[in-house]
């Protein structure tokens, strides 16, 4: 979800659903609080929701759809790293211009590139159930620029069909990958 107000009152309904089993996901307190970097060097903290499963009994964090699991930067910051990849920029001027440490954007740079077959599958199969007629059609010799092309359509035709424009293309890409656009699952 792309509300943190509509995901806990999602949460308190046990509307949500656990990404191990699928069991009903229920309020379980507080996670603890957190610092994130934005862009423009804003300092945001955050204290997001936790769940735990009816089912299997295992705990979550709800986090809200601008951050990603487990970084200390905002989707948008890493989304503007990974479009500047995609224009054929490598790291250090990146990072020079974020304001990020070197090895932090590398990191994210790596990890995208690896993950940039399944990132374009989830991009370019979401563009075809939202919207077939928006589908990149160039043949990007990068596979991160294809795969940055697909979910940034995907995005779009996504705020076009579902509504919430106003959530930014960002965190509407971290929804389409479930929060894992630096961790994408290994195929098979």
């Amino acid at each position: 979800m792309l509300d943190a107000v509509a995901a806990r009152r999602a949460l308190g309904r046990r509307m949500l659903r656990c990404p191990d089993c699928g069991g009903a996901l229920r309020p379980w307190g507080r996670a603890r609080s957190r610092t994130v970097r934005d862009l423009g060097g804003r300092l945001l903290t955050v204290r997001p929701d936790r769940a735990r499963c009816t089912a299997c009994r295992a705990t979550h964090v709800v986090l809200d759809a601008a951050l990603l699991p487990g970084r200390a930067y905002t989707v948008q910051f890493v989304g503007k790293a990974l479009v500047g990849a995609a224009r054929g920029r490598g790291h250090r001027p990146l990072a020079a211009e974020l304001g990020a440490p070197e090895g932090t954007v590398r990191g994210w740079l790596r990890r995208a590139r690896r993950s940039a077959h399944q990132l374009w599958t989830v991009g370019v199969q979401a563009v075809v159930a939202l919207d077939p007629a928006a589908l990149p059609t160039l043949d990007r010799p990068d596979p991160l620029a294809s795969a940055v092309e697909a979910l940034i359509a995907a995005a779009l035709a996504a705020g076009r069909r579902l509504g919430g424009e106003h959530h930014g293309l960002w965190p509407r890409i971290a929804v389409l990958t479930r929060g894992r656009l630096l961790a994408m699952a290994p195929p098979g």
